[in-house]
């Protein structure tokens, strides 16, 4: 994770946070986006087999309710 940070960093020659945190925040929507879609129905295959556009899409969405925990 640490070298995929440093590359992005280094790319877009931006400041970013640690690997760490970075890890973290993706561990917790990762939860939030779990529990939604077993909430919406979804089976765990389904969640696992999720498109990029779908996940990009989930990101914001996370993203833009504040990087809840659990979902809302």
């Amino acid at each position: 994770m640490r070298k995929v940070r440093n590359w992005l960093v280094s790319e877009a020659g931006i400041a970013a946070d640690g690997a760490t945190r970075i890890l973290a925040r993706y561990t917790d929507f990762q939860g939030w986006y779990f529990e939604k879609q077993l909430a919406a129905g979804f089976s765990d295959e389904d969640i696992k087999d999720y498109g990029t556009s779908e996940l990009l899409a989930a990101m914001m969405e996370w993203k833009d309710a504040g990087q809840p925990i659990l979902p809302g």
